[in-house]
């Protein structure tokens, strides 16, 4: 029981440490103020309407590829991330109550639904039965009893702001309608700007900007101008930190990537609109994130799915660059090329590509979308997705939500069956690692990267070490050396797709098969056999799919090494000669020795 106690201490201390001040002091405020809650939001109510500005802002429909509204007459289906719900009649409160995530029932209240709406021939037009949801919508919850529930948290008015501006622009109600509209969609202004998500930051933050700068370009008059100029003051501050130099988002998830970099689009957008001094210069982050997104593309025109990533939490990144004005351009050129891009070093060949993470899991202050997947890589042969990280379930403290975040559900190395980071619950992390530094260069017909991580230190083991060699015309070595002390279980995994066919040839062999595709994955180091056996694999939120988890263990006194070689065809055996740093490739009639740099 006391071992018990004193590590659940230990990791409340590893967790705390990393906040800043100004969040814990920003949470603590937030908790004061929640019994004054309804009084604020009479107070946003009760207020004047501001003058409409009606501009000429082009905000780009842009809306996860997951969400959607079909209707016919007496019958809708409607799709949320996770979460699908048929009926006969359209019922707010039942869809609520329904829900069984608050992640869904903030998707709910974000109504972007309502921007992928059908309905069926004869039923209605889409804008008659969209300003009919609302309606119904406004009956429920337009009160102050609402203001703590969740259609009322300020991510989600944050989120609802820009889909009723764009409705409204598109194509406003009746009068009636349009003018009840128009006072709610104020309070929901003022609402965002007296409940700024400073204690969060990030992702959040970034959100609520958007809102107050689109309610600012669309109102006129003095209140539009403060939210505007709320913008302007948290804007840059936060720019500085969330947009890194390369063009990442700093919480280091490609699906808030593209997430962010819409939002800060449509910040963009609405300065010009609004003619304020300062929208030039949102223009080169954007610019500087839209060029990283394009760079990290697989063939297939998606995202890498490192941390809490999908595919359908996010529109198509393809058409979010097109909207954007950054055509994506070559995704598989005709010869090998290999680069840094801050902290990843990517490799495309024709239609092979590999991407090599090896920053930070994320903020220290702010790991909510951090994954235990320090120096995990992924990679496309062929076009086809072939190794893969697990996507996300869901946002719920259950075990797909551990399994999604542990560094088994990834293409690294886990030693001693311990996650490189202590995450826990749905959005925390204990104890923690980082990486050192990126190195990569050309080797005749070799293209190399490696870096080191310090996050299993208190096992004594100092550094991991990863090295990754891809060759011209196939070929990938993925090799890990671990330092320290002791005797340790080193396990090395690899998931591939499901689309991919997996055979065992013998015990160290293993043959993949996609189409015409065709590879052979071994091991290095040690004389080791291949276990193979099904994992579950969440590329669409809340969809179980599986993936063919490789996975290789070696119990050792370190020093240590196991790793992997990837290549089209059949080879009759690979060598590791450490001595020589070099990896050794028998084939029928054949050798090649393909040097490995860092060993």
């Amino acid at each position: 029981m006391g071992a018990k106690v004193i590590g659940a201490w230990r990791r409340l201390y590893y967790t705390l440490r990393y906040y800043r001040y100004s969040q814990v002091l920003h949470r603590l405020w937030r908790r004061v103020r929640r019994p004054t809650l309804r009084a604020k939001w009479n107070w946003c109510r009760g207020l004047t309407l501001p003058p409409v500005r009606k501009p000429s802002l082009h905000l780009p429909s842009l809306v996860a590829e997951g969400v959607g509204l079909y209707l016919r007459v007496e019958k809708f289906a409607l799709k949320l991330l996770g979460f699908e719900e048929r009926g006969d009649r359209f019922d707010w409160g039942k869809l609520e109550t329904n829900i069984a995530s608050r992640l869904g029932r903030f998707q709910l209240h974000y109504h972007e639904f309502l921007e992928n709406i059908s309905v069926e021939a004869g039923y209605s037009s889409p804008t008659v039965a969209v300003w009919r949801l609302l309606d119904s919508w406004l009956e429920r919850y337009d009160c102050a009893a609402m203001a703590g529930s969740d259609a009322w948290h300020p991510y989600v008015v944050s989120r609802r702001i820009p889909v009723w501006i764009k409705l409204l622009l598109k194509c406003p109600p009746d009068r009636k309608l349009e003018e009840r509209i128009l006072q709610l969609l104020a309070t929901q202004a003022r609402w965002v700007r007296r409940n700024l998500e400073l204690d969060l930051g990030g992702n959040h933050l970034l959100q609520n900007l958007r809102a107050l700068a689109v309610a600012g370009a669309f109102f006129e008059g003095a209140e539009a101008a403060q939210w505007l100029e709320t913008v302007r003051r948290y804007l840059f501050r936060e720019l500085a930190e969330q947009i890194l130099p390369h063009g990442e988002h700093f919480e280091r998830a490609p699906a808030y990537h593209v997430d962010m970099l819409i939002a800060l689009a449509d910040i963009q957008r609405a300065a010009e609109a609004a003619g304020v001094r300062w929208a030039e210069a949102v223009k080169e982050p954007v610019s500087r994130m839209a060029v990283f997104l394009r760079k990290i593309l697989h063939p297939d025109g998606q995202i890498p799915l490192f941390g809490d990533s999908t595919f359908d939490q996010i529109p198509h990144p393809q058409k979010v660059l097109e909207e954007l004005g950054f055509p994506c351009g070559v995704l598989c050129p005709e010869k090998a090329t290999s680069e840094i891009l801050g902290d990843y070093w990517i490799f495309r060949e024709k239609d092979n590509y590999l991407i090599f993470d090896a920053g930070p899991v994320g903020p220290d202050h702010l790991p909510a979308h951090a994954h235990a997947d320090l120096l995990t890589l992924e990679v496309s042969w062929n076009g086809q997705r072939l190794i893969v990280d697990a996507g996300v379930f869901d946002y719920e403290d259950s075990p797909e939500r551990a399994y999604c975040r542990s560094t088994a559900a990834h293409n690294t190395l886990e030693i001693d069956g311990e996650n490189q980071c202590d995450v826990w619950s749905r959005f925390r992390m204990g104890r923690r690692g980082w990486p050192g530094k990126l190195f990569a260069g050309i080797d005749g017909a070799s293209h190399w990267a490696y870096c080191t991580h310090n996050a299993y230190r208190h096992l004594g083991v100092p550094e991991v070490k990863r090295v990754i060699v891809a060759r011209k015309q196939g070929g990938i070595v993925i090799l890990d050396l671990a330092k320290g002390r002791g005797r340790h279980v080193l396990c090395s995994r690899l998931r591939i797709d499901g689309s991919w066919v997996v055979t065992r040839e013998s015990a160290r062999f293993v043959r993949v098969e996609n189409g015409p595709a065709v590879l052979t994955i071994t091991t290095l180091g040690e004389n080791l056999p291949i276990e193979i056996k099904r994992a579950d694999y969440y590329p669409l939120f809340g969809q179980r799919s599986f993936a063919w988890e490789l996975s290789v263990r070696l119990e050792v006194d370190l020093p240590g090494a196991v790793g992997w070689f990837i290549t089209p065809g059949t080879v009759k055996e690979v060598k590791l000669d450490c001595e020589q740093g070099r990896v050794v490739i028998l084939r029928e009639g054949s050798e090649d020795r393909v040097r490995v740099p860092g060993l």
